[in-house]
């Protein structure tokens, strides 16, 4: 019969070896593959009858950058009378609804929406998407968030891959400074958003796509009809993107990663330290979804977690310093590979000085974030979503 010493041995050593090969996998596909459905932004526009692209937001008391985002989306490369922007307010209780009225008066393809009490059956932030999508005109959707800021290529960039089969588009999305530069702070947000956009990007090339942001993505209307849209996740506060992606992939739609930086969108409102980890609690409570959906994303978690539990464990036991030690620095090469490779892909090389203090918070990071986020529930919008309520409505299909 094994001693616990040694079953902590194997598990600590398993889940390092799956880390370092996911993690080269994210290496690999950022440094040395490109999208298997390549079109440029300038064939796609000039076609002579581009498609119909609708822009869907949820906005709930975004007064403050509401404006900024709406400005930007009015003013496109893409014709304006191809695409249209639905806002959808999401019972808000300050100024946001005035601010979409009107900017739908003085720009025709601005289409306000209320939420009101439509899905009352979906949470969160699915109710004002779901309004949104169902009520879009055009087959492809994009999706942004009111804080973020998109460049006027932004439409015809994400609509180009389209053109040439894919039915899902994820995009890259970034942490910019308000002012003339990012504080330490922001720089490790930034730093922690990079690692997971460089996962989106280096699993979608691969063609296993783990992750997606909403503050950056495109789909086939008719992809999501198809997948019931959001009927199987919609009881859930949080996915609206990445368990999108992943009932998308199951049903066998084609996904890609938007490398043109004509497609890259920044955010510049950053997080409290108490909202980063609200924030990042409501992404971690899928965490134990993705066994169904997706089994290999889920085994990549489980290890991710396990790493973060064991190596503090081992390394005060003696008998097992020597393993946690090595699986330590296994994930800290890994950890610096993919951020580096990320950091040249997206040229974000500023965010990298802040690499040693992330990787020291890792551990009690992912702890926190992932026991609390799947047991314990988190905050959104003001909105307290105990994890009772997070739970599945029904099967995912």
């Amino acid at each position: 019969m094994m001693e616990p010493a040694d079953i902590v041995r194997i598990l600590l050593a398993a889940s390092a070896a799956i880390y370092v090969l996911v993690g080269a996998g994210f290496a690999w596909g950022l440094v040395r593959l490109r999208s298997r459905v390549p079109v440029s932004p300038a064939e796609s526009a000039s076609d002579p009858t581009p498609p119909f692209v609708s822009v869907v937001i949820a906005a709930r008391n975004e007064e403050i950058v509401l404006g900024a985002c709406l400005e930007r989306l009015t003013n496109q490369t893409w014709p304006s009378d191809r695409y249209e922007v639905l806002v959808v307010d999401d019972n808000s209780d300050d100024r946001t609804s005035d601010i979409i009225d009107a900017f739908s008066k003085k720009c025709c393809n601005i289409r306000p929406l209320h939420t009101g009490s439509a899905y009352p059956h979906f949470s969160a932030k699915k109710r004002p998407m779901a309004l949104g999508v169902n009520s879009a005109r055009g087959d492809i959707i994009l999706t942004t968030d009111a804080d973020c800021r998109v460049p006027s290529t932004w439409v015809a960039a994400m609509a180009a891959p389209f053109f040439n089969g894919a039915d899902v588009v994820v995009g890259y999305s970034q942490l910019k400074a308000r002012g003339s530069h990012l504080t330490w702070f922001e720089r490790l947000q930034g730093l922690d958003f990079l690692s997971l956009m460089a996962a989106a990007a280096g699993s979608s090339h691969l063609g296993v796509p783990f992750a997606a942001s909403g503050q950056n993505l495109a789909y086939r209307k008719s992809l999501y009809e198809k997948v019931g849209g959001f009927t199987s996740i919609g009881h859930r506060a949080s996915g609206d993107d990445i368990l999108l992606l992943q009932l998308m992939r199951r049903s066998g739609g084609t996904i890609v990663f938007a490398d043109d930086p004509a497609a890259f969108v920044s955010t510049w409102r950053s997080e409290t330290p108490v909202g980063f980890l609200q924030q990042r609690r409501r992404w971690a409570s899928n965490a134990c979804l993705q066994f169904r959906l997706n089994p290999g994303f889920f085994l990549y978690l489980s290890a991710v977690f396990l790493l973060s539990v064991l190596i503090p464990l081992g390394l005060i036991d003696p008998q097992l310093r020597d393993v946690a030690a090595l699986a330590w620095a296994a994930r800290a090469t890994m950890d610096l590979a993919v951020l580096t490779a990320g950091a040249l892909r997206f040229d974000r090389h500023d965010l990298l000085v802040m690499f040693p203090l992330w990787e020291l918070l890792q551990i009690p990071y992912l702890l926190l974030v992932g026991v609390f986020g799947t047991v314990a529930g988190f905050t959104w919008k003001g909105t307290r979503y105990p994890v009772g309520q997070s739970a599945l409505a029904g099967p995912a299909s």
